[in-house]
């Protein structure tokens, strides 16, 4: 799939499926910081079949690129075929990685997503 596309894609489908899980009340706007801890928790809690992998990597990857983007003004870039973000450190430094690999990597070991997002910012 297209990285533009995906990233374009990507707000409304948090805002989609936030609301569908019951984790965000329809039509308000979304508050990652707030849902960083019950999003974690929900996704650790789904069972992830392989046919779903895709679906729940795209999720996780979309919630991990806004939410840096929304609380630790970080990047969200396309580098050639691939998504990077760039989260500022301290000292003029930056943390880069791929948003959907970390994810990936996250719902293959019912990692969690919060606690990554923290460690991210550290």
């Amino acid at each position: 799939m297209d990285p533009y596309k995906v990233l374009e894609e990507a707000r409304p489908m948090l805002d989609a499926v936030l609301t569908q899980a019951g984790l965000q009340a329809p039509g308000e706007p979304l508050d990652l910081e707030a849902l960083r801890a019950p999003f974690s928790q929900w996704l650790q809690a789904q069972p992830v079949g392989r046919e779903d992998l895709g679906f729940f990597v795209g999720l996780a990857g979309a919630f991990i690129s806004h939410y840096l983007a929304d609380t630790a003004d970080a990047s969200v870039q396309v580098d050639g075929e691939r998504i990077s973000v760039r989260v500022p450190l301290a000292g003029g430094m930056e943390r880069r990685f791929d948003p959907y690999a970390a994810a990936s990597s996250l719902i293959l070991k019912k990692g969690s997503v919060a606690d990554f997002l923290a460690s991210v910012r550290a």
